[in-house]
């Protein structure tokens, strides 16, 4: 047997070697971090005595862990490489973008789902009411990037950047172009649904809108024929029983809003229990209001309450920022500050349940046989500082190591 002894900075980022032994590091179980040594083939790995190695790595004596996931994105910058590099950086491998344009998809896989990139997937297109969120939001990205975006913007709003629907002929006439774009999910926008009637024709009320609620189920049994799940944004309680009553399967926002009052915002047993009998998973971005204060204050109010309604209930929780460019690092930051959860638990959220969710047929976020040889190597214990996290000293994809991200 031929043996190579690499270090961990003089490892090449060329192909991977079909059959390698992983040693001295510490894998995290789900529960604990183990001493062993894995063996992994062909990018995923394989038991012990499966495969004779024909290169050894040495870990360092690093905490090893699976990937991290961001389902909660936006990925609207056509320069790839710099958001490909940006995700590396924090170890996240996986990401659900959460609406965007088929048009930019060119762009972004030519660089991502890659070997040496994190892998994603999109919902194109997101379905709204006329001049509903996120029209406002579309509609000002040519004052930020003139030129040809601005042309794009004003040349394929709708239906090249979203979805205006207001009856179900609406949806009929665009369902088969939004198929044809081969969307990897579907995503609705409910914003005020209690309010919708009142607000449909208002139009002062442009941008504070969402889809009308009643069509939501037509989404949903539109979307489930063809093999897709939904995700629906969410601002107030009332949206998240829209969501759960109209049968989708994410739910992208955990309710909360810069209002002194917090009633409109705040979940009750009754509708975790709802969201949990569905099987609904709920993906946190607190951090979205981009101001720490202002975050940890609704953390206090509306969204850690929520988090307790949700965990309480046996509602399943995964990790997203809604932040870009930035990741959800700054998410798990946010929520290390709210002290509810453990260590172990943000860590489980972050690369186990995140991951799983974004790809749920795909064998990742473990340390098994016939998963996916996919992994970080940290300088220090997680479990004892979650900082150390951000301390990573080799990056793993499928067997290949990657790079310092520049």
């Amino acid at each position: 047997m031929r043996t190579v002894l690499v270090a961990l900075l003089a490892w090449s980022v060329a192909a991977p070697a079909q059959n390698v032994e992983y040693r001295n590091g510490k894998w995290f179980d789900g529960a604990r971090f183990r001493d062993t040594v894995m063996f992994a083939s062909g990018g995923v790995f394989r038991a012990k005595g499966t495969t004779t190695a024909d290169s050894i790595v040495d870990l360092g004596g690093g905490y090893v862990v699976p990937p991290f996931g961001d389902a909660h994105q936006h990925l609207v910058d056509p320069n790839a490489s710099v958001t490909n590099a940006t995700y590396l950086r924090d170890g996240i491998f996986y990401v659900m973008d959460q609406s965007n344009s088929p048009l930019l998809r060119p762009a972004l896989d030519a660089v991502l789902n890659k070997p040496t990139s994190f892998d994603f997937i999109s919902a194109h297109q997101g379905w709204t009411s006329p001049a509903g969120h996120p029209v406002e939001v579309i509609k000002r990205a040519p004052q930020m990037m003139p030129g040809p975006i601005a042309d794009l913007v004003r040349d394929s709003l709708d239906p090249g950047m979203v979805m205006q629907v207001d009856t179900r002929d609406d949806i009929e006439r665009r369902w088969a172009y939004f198929l044809k774009g081969r969307p990897d999910f579907v995503k609705v926008y409910l914003l005020q649904s209690d309010r919708h009637a009142a607000m449909r024709n208002d139009a002062r009320m442009e941008g504070n809108r969402g889809i009308d609620p009643a069509l939501v189920p037509e989404l949903v049994t539109r979307a489930h024929a063809a093999g897709l799940r939904v995700s629906a944004h969410v601002f107030t309680a009332a949206d998240f029983r829209a969501a759960v009553t109209g049968g989708v399967d994410i739910i992208a926002h955990i309710p909360g809003g810069r209002n002194s009052n917090p009633a409109p915002f705040l979940l009750t047993d009754d509708d975790a229990k709802q969201a949990a009998a569905r099987n609904v998973t709920v993906i946190t971005t607190v951090a979205q209001q981009r101001d720490s204060a202002i975050t940890d204050q609704l953390l206090a109010s509306q969204l850690g309450p929520n988090i307790t309604v949700l965990r309480r209930n046996g509602v399943k929780l995964v990790i997203g920022s809604d932040l870009f460019p930035a990741t959800a690092a700054v998410e798990i930051a946010a929520l290390m500050r709210s002290k509810l959860f453990t260590n172990l638990e943000l860590l489980r959220l972050w690369s186990v349940a995140t991951p799983q969710l974004i790809f749920p047929q795909r064998r990742i976020g473990e340390f098994r046989e016939g998963f996916e040889a996919s992994f970080l190597v940290l300088r220090g214990d997680p479990l004892s500082d979650f900082r150390n996290t951000g301390a990573i000293a080799m990056r793993v994809k499928r067997g290949r190591l990657l790079g310092p991200p520049r």
